[in-house]
């Protein structure tokens, strides 16, 4: 099966050519939204790539805005959506539009994504619980194999079969256009970051499905631009998800809000220090129950 592919571009330099090449022969139509781009690279690839939409933006609106953009321009569903630094091994967008189309209440499918070095990005993922959260946003730090980031990132969950997960991250994803539409998209309040945990928790509340499938295989720089400016992007990643707890808190969580809104500062904290003691903004990925670990959302 063919599919639309949109691309957001924001400076992502020569791994732009790199992807929108390597989706070239498996996409029915390519759309580039480039969120004001000043490095040359969205010129770069209109003129060696055929036959491709282009939407310039003339500042920068963020992903989800962008997406928004990218997904309602597309005309064939599904609709792939691809960060500009993950580059699609043969056959991923064929792959992914099958997948969900053989889920006829997928909203959204996420492919295999790898690192450079071969190993496995988890982004498959749970709603988080309680404990998870702690364990994850605080001991994750210094701890990333810690029992709560394993629960959260589905560590422990095969890598090697299709299975419907809670959500995704939206490095390279098949989106179905009527469950998008019927949602609203992507709640573009979201400027960068957490809006992949919450268009898929708003597709679960509507009741679509959210689906891992590994036949479609992506590779992945983990990072791009962001880790130029890295503490505002770790500032705007925990405001974020301030602004996700304040929308979907429910049970337990509203009780624990005190200690929600503390702990993201202090998590805040903890990830800057670490970045001026290490000069990393995200921490090393490892080998390891079948996953590479990175900086978990």
């Amino acid at each position: 099966m063919k599919a639309s592919v949109v691309v957001l571009n924001h400076n992502a330099g020569p791994l732009l050519l790199d992807c929108l090449r390597s989706v070239a022969g498996g996409a029915a139509e390519i759309v580039l939204v480039d969120n004001a781009s000043t490095d040359g690279s969205t010129e770069a690839a209109a003129a060696a790539v055929a036959a491709m939409r282009v939407i310039n933006n003339e500042r920068n609106l963020g992903f989800a805005a962008a997406a928004n953009q990218g997904v309602r321009a597309a005309t064939i569903d599904p609709v792939v959506l691809l960060n500009p630094d993950a580059v699609a091994s043969p056959g991923a967008i064929e792959a992914l539009a099958q997948a969900i189309a053989d889920h006829p209440r997928a909203g959204v499918v996420g492919g295999l994504v790898r690192n450079p070095d071969g190993t496995v990005q988890p982004t498959k993922r749970a709603f988080p619980k309680l404990r998870h959260a702690a364990l994850h946003g605080l001991v994750g730090i210094v701890w990333p194999n810690n029992p709560g980031t394993r629960a959260y990132t589905l560590a422990d969950a095969s890598f090697e079969e299709p299975r419907q997960v809670d959500w995704v991250a939206m490095t390279a994803v098949a989106i179905r256009r009527e469950a998008f539409e019927a949602i609203g998209g992507f709640d573009e309040d979201f400027f960068f970051f957490v809006e992949d945990v919450d268009l898929c928790r708003r597709l679960a509340d509507a009741g679509w499905e959210v689906w891992f499938d590994p036949r479609a295989e992506f590779m992945h720089v983990w990072g791009g631009s962001w880790t130029q400016r890295p503490l505002k992007f770790l500032a705007l990643h925990q405001r974020n998800l301030l602004r996700y707890f304040r929308k979907h808190k429910r049970g337990a969580w509203v009780l624990a809000t005190p200690f929600v809104v503390a702990g993201l500062g202090l998590r805040f904290m903890l990830l800057a220090l670490r970045w001026l003691i290490t000069g990393r903004s995200v921490p090393k990925h490892r080998s390891g129950a079948g996953a590479g670990m990175k900086g978990a959302s």
